[in-house]
This record gives C-alpha cells, structure tokens and sequence, in this order.
C-alpha cells in the first residue's frame, strides 16, 4: 500500500518526487540520468528482458539505499540484496523486470480482483544506477485508457488539436482511494487535449513523437511544468517531468548491508541488559522502544543508529563490529558497552 500512495501522491500532486542535489557527483546529475532515457518508459526494442542478466545486474548494486530529507534526517527506502529488491517495509518489490543500460524498471500490475482503490491501480518504478553508486529513482505513475466522454470540470485546452493524437482518443484514468475512477488527462477525437481546470494553467503547449506526448503549461504564480508521457499498451506512463526546468527525482545513497553481522548481541551496562538484534531487514536496540524513532546505517564495519526527536538534536549510537563482538558507543558522552554475540 506505501508504495502505491506515492504513486498517487505523484498524480495528485501532477509532478514528481522533489529533484534532490548530490555534490558527489563528478559531473552534471540530470545529463547522466539522461543519458538512459531518465524516467522514460524503455522501448520495447532496446530493453533486456533476459531473467539471468537483469539479476546479475541487481546483483552488482547490493546495499541498504536512503532518502535524505531537508533536516538532514535519513530514511531507509530500499534495500538490494542477491538479485532482489526490497522496500524499506521488508516487502519484496516484484513486478516485470527490463533493463537498458544502467536504468532498471519494474512494472508491477494492480489487482483485477480482490482489491479495492489504490490497490487496482498499475504502477512502476524506475531506477537509475551511477557510477557513485548512488539511485536516482522515478514513481511512474499509470494511466488506463476508457472511450472518450467529456467531463465535467476538464473543459481547459492542452495546446491545439494534433492530428497524430486522434488514434490515442480516450480518457485516461487511475482509481482513487474510494474506488472511483479519476481522470488525468482527455483527449477528444480530434487529437484535442482536455486537463482539470483546478489546474488554474495560464499557458499551455502539447507535442508528440515517438509515442511519446510532451505537454508543458504554466500556473497561475508562474510554476512552469513540462511532462512527458508515453504511450504504451493502451495505457499512459508518466516518463520524465520538470518543474520550473529542474527534472524530477529521488536521490538514494548507497551504504553497505546489514547481513554479514546478522545475529542477536548482549551486554551489561550497570545493571541493564543491553540487547542488539542484527536482521537484514531490521535492526533493533531494546534500550529504545517503539515510540523511537531512529534510522540504521551501515558503513563498513560501523553501524550508526541515528535516533530522531523533533524537540531534540540527533542522537547517534555507535556500533563498531569486530568478530563476535560489538563495542557499543552510547551518545552524549553516555560511555562505551562491550556486547558479545
């Protein structure tokens, strides 16, 4: 279910996940992203669809990778171990796996029965691997396509008629949480493009070529959006967008796995009992409960657990791995644990 409201926070919101910056990059971010398409559906033609290949791919970018927020604050978002893909919820992201390149998508289709709103809703994500081993992640937002019909409150005009557009006539649709159907985009049997007119757009041009429908409009303030979208199986696939000329992304940082140190280690400080539970999905720390909030971060042979408060500064517990031994360093000068496994 997480991974689908970001999907529909996506549509909602008509733009992408915020374009984070990386310094460590040595050249120029978005043109390497680029360089394979960025979040650009893969064609057909050009995309790797053998099962051995893909996995040997995903194998060679194993890690826990991050998102970091504007305070600097950490969130675990994916975890790449073997050749499979996990949320930072543990959950398996599986789907129908292409590659090109160094850019992965994994289309992952909605359910047909037994489910209700979000869950019926396709969806696919995009990742994009660098050289500084970092991701820069796309949310593919999808739409399925109906007949046309006019509707009420999409009377606003993309652009004007395009005579290529016409054989893409429909309505293009996703559910929303309450299982009723809502509309992206319209497009009339004259190739004219309709859009919600909540949308408050000042200005707007449409384009086409190679399946490929690139809109742009600018919103009452001055907010200048640029969207690709691709046609592609009777549906339409959100590719690359920018806003106010910066491409839309998530930047996720590599750090190393939780499993080589996997096992549970103990320790007496006075006379509590300190407990360490290494899983490779989850780490845990009994002196803090679950009303802590704190992200873990391996690097090498150190594990950091990054402890969060909105009244306080962060707090960072240190634990450095060394056989079957851990030393523990608390913070605030709190002193050090010796925990055993």
């Amino acid at each position: 279910m997480t991974k689908k409201l970001i999907i529909i926070a996506t549509i909602i919101n008509l733009f992408l996940i915020s374009c984070k910056s990386d310094s460590t990059f040595p050249f120029d971010i978005e043109y390497f992203i680029l360089l394979f398409g960025g979040g650009s559906v893969i064609e057909k033609e050009k995309a790797i669809t053998d099962p051995t290949q893909i996995s040997s791919f995903i194998e060679e970018h194993n890690g826990i990778y991050y998102s970091k927020y504007e305070d600097e604050s950490l969130d675990l978002r994916y975890i790449i171990e073997n050749d499979k893909i996990y949320t930072g919820y543990g959950t398996e992201v599986t789907g129908t796996r292409t590659l090109f390149g160094t850019k992965l998508q994994i289309y992952i289709p909605g359910k047909t029965t037994g489910g209700s709103g979000y869950d019926k809703n396709d969806e696919m994500f995009t990742f994009n691997f660098a050289t500084n081993q970092n991701i820069y992640l796309f949310a593919n937002a999808i739409f399925h396509k109906e007949t046309y019909a006019a509707k009420q409150g999409y009377n606003y005009k993309i652009g004007e008629a395009i005579e290529e557009l016409k054989q893409y006539s429909g309505d293009y649709y996703y559910y929303d949480y309450d299982d009723t159907k809502k509309y992206y985009i319209l497009i009339d049997t004259s190739g004219q493009i309709y859009i919600d007119d909540n949308l408050s757009i000042t200005y707007s041009t449409a384009s086409i070529k190679n399946e490929v429908l690139t809109i742009t409009y600018t919103k009452i303030g001055g907010t200048k959006i640029k969207q690709e979208l691709h046609f592609y199986d009777d549906k339409l696939i959100f590719g690359n967008s920018w806003i106010n000329d910066q491409l839309q992304y998530e930047a996720l940082t590599r750090y190393d796995l939780f499993t080589p140190y996997n096992g549970t280690y103990r320790g007496k400080d006075g006379t509590t009992t300190i407990t360490l539970t290494v899983a490779s999905d989850k780490i845990t720390l009994s002196t803090l409960t679950r009303y802590d909030t704190f992200t873990p971060v391996m690097k090498g042979n150190t594990l950091t657990l990054y402890q969060y408060s909105s009244k306080y500064p962060t707090k960072e517990h240190k634990f450095v791995f060394d056989n079957n031994k851990v030393t523990y360093t608390k913070p605030d000068n709190g002193g050090i644990v010796i925990l055993n496994k």
